[in-house]
Protein backbone atom coordinates (compact mmCIF):
# COMPACT_ATOMS: atom_id res chain seq x y z
CA UNK A 1 0.00 0.00 0.00
CA UNK A 2 2.79 2.31 0.59
CA UNK A 3 4.50 1.65 -2.79
CA UNK A 4 1.36 2.57 -4.27
CA UNK A 5 0.67 5.60 -2.76
CA UNK A 6 4.43 6.53 -2.85
CA UNK A 7 4.05 6.10 -6.81
CA UNK A 8 1.06 7.84 -6.84
CA UNK A 9 2.46 10.84 -4.93
CA UNK A 10 5.43 10.61 -7.28
CA UNK A 11 3.14 10.58 -10.34
CA UNK A 12 1.21 13.77 -8.72
CA UNK A 13 4.22 15.66 -8.31
CA UNK A 14 5.52 15.03 -11.57
CA UNK A 15 2.58 15.94 -13.10
CA UNK A 16 1.53 18.99 -11.55
CA UNK A 17 5.03 20.41 -11.67
CA UNK A 18 4.54 19.71 -15.92
CA UNK A 19 1.78 21.44 -15.60
CA UNK A 20 2.84 24.84 -14.03
CA UNK A 21 5.79 24.93 -16.92
CA UNK A 22 3.30 24.16 -19.62
CA UNK A 23 1.28 27.39 -17.69
CA UNK A 24 4.57 29.37 -17.61
CA UNK A 25 5.48 28.52 -21.32
CA UNK A 26 2.22 29.76 -22.52
CA UNK A 27 1.95 33.04 -20.01
CA UNK A 28 5.59 34.04 -21.42
CA UNK A 29 4.53 33.57 -24.80
CA UNK A 30 1.22 35.35 -24.79
CA UNK A 31 2.75 38.31 -22.72
CA UNK A 32 5.99 38.49 -25.52
CA UNK A 33 3.69 38.01 -28.64
CA UNK A 34 1.36 41.57 -28.59
CA UNK A 35 4.51 43.58 -27.95
CA UNK A 36 6.14 42.96 -30.75
CA UNK A 37 3.05 43.05 -33.09
CA UNK A 38 1.96 46.74 -31.81
CA UNK A 39 5.81 47.46 -32.96
CA UNK A 40 5.64 46.83 -36.17
CA UNK A 41 2.10 48.08 -36.55
CA UNK A 42 3.61 50.86 -35.30
CA UNK A 43 6.63 51.68 -37.45
CA UNK A 44 4.08 50.77 -40.49
CA UNK A 45 1.81 53.27 -39.75
CA UNK A 46 4.30 56.07 -39.26
CA UNK A 47 5.37 55.33 -42.75
CA UNK A 48 2.55 55.16 -44.31
CA UNK A 49 1.15 58.96 -42.71
CA UNK A 50 4.45 59.84 -44.01
CA UNK A 51 3.71 58.61 -47.31
CA UNK A 52 -0.29 59.56 -47.74
CA UNK A 53 0.64 63.12 -49.04
CA UNK A 54 -1.58 65.21 -51.82
CA UNK A 55 1.33 65.49 -54.94
CA UNK A 56 -0.13 68.08 -56.56
CA UNK A 57 -1.66 70.84 -54.64
CA UNK A 58 -3.45 72.21 -57.33
CA UNK A 59 -5.81 69.31 -57.22
CA UNK A 60 -7.74 69.82 -54.09
CA UNK A 61 -11.31 68.65 -53.36
CA UNK A 62 -12.55 71.93 -53.73
CA UNK A 63 -10.94 72.49 -57.01
CA UNK A 64 -12.07 69.27 -58.48
CA UNK A 65 -15.91 70.89 -57.81
CA UNK A 66 -17.66 67.44 -58.33
CA UNK A 67 -20.74 69.04 -58.52
CA UNK A 68 -20.05 70.62 -61.87
CA UNK A 69 -18.92 67.54 -63.18
CA UNK A 70 -22.05 65.76 -62.26
CA UNK A 71 -24.36 68.46 -64.16
CA UNK A 72 -22.24 67.88 -67.48
CA UNK A 73 -22.35 64.02 -67.04
CA UNK A 74 -26.26 64.64 -66.64
CA UNK A 75 -26.36 66.68 -69.59
CA UNK A 76 -24.51 65.07 -71.62
CA UNK A 77 -26.81 61.82 -71.01
CA UNK A 78 -29.74 63.42 -71.64
CA UNK A 79 -28.65 64.31 -75.35
CA UNK A 80 -27.57 60.95 -77.16
CA UNK A 81 -26.08 62.66 -79.99
CA UNK A 82 -23.14 63.85 -78.12
CA UNK A 83 -22.46 60.55 -76.28
CA UNK A 84 -20.49 59.20 -78.70
CA UNK A 85 -18.58 62.51 -80.08
CA UNK A 86 -17.72 63.05 -75.87
CA UNK A 87 -16.96 59.16 -76.04
CA UNK A 88 -14.99 59.95 -79.12
CA UNK A 89 -13.05 62.78 -77.69
CA UNK A 90 -12.28 60.86 -74.23
CA UNK A 91 -10.96 58.16 -76.32
CA UNK A 92 -8.29 60.70 -78.07
CA UNK A 93 -7.55 62.37 -74.93
CA UNK A 94 -6.69 59.01 -73.37
CA UNK A 95 -4.88 57.36 -76.16
CA UNK A 96 -2.86 61.39 -76.29
CA UNK A 97 -1.99 60.40 -72.56
CA UNK A 98 -1.09 56.73 -73.14
CA UNK A 99 0.05 56.34 -76.08
CA UNK A 100 0.79 52.18 -75.93
CA UNK A 101 -0.78 50.58 -78.96
CA UNK A 102 -2.57 47.20 -78.60
CA UNK A 103 -1.93 44.26 -80.51
CA UNK A 104 -5.04 44.75 -82.64
CA UNK A 105 -3.90 48.66 -83.78
CA UNK A 106 -0.18 46.88 -84.73
CA UNK A 107 -1.76 44.14 -86.89
CA UNK A 108 -3.64 46.62 -88.46
CA UNK A 109 -0.54 48.58 -89.57
CA UNK A 110 0.74 45.66 -90.47
CA UNK A 111 -2.04 43.79 -93.06
CA UNK A 112 -2.43 48.05 -94.56
CA UNK A 113 1.63 48.26 -95.02
CA UNK A 114 1.69 44.58 -96.69
CA UNK A 115 -1.78 44.94 -98.88
CA UNK A 116 -0.47 48.76 -99.86
CA UNK A 117 -3.48 50.44 -98.77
Amino acid sequence: MKRVLKAFGQTLSQSILLICTLAFIGLAGIAVAPNQAAYAAGQYSSQAQQSAKITDPAESFEDLNPQAAYEELVNTAQNPENVEKIYDESLKEYKAEHPEENIVEKAEELIEKVTGQ
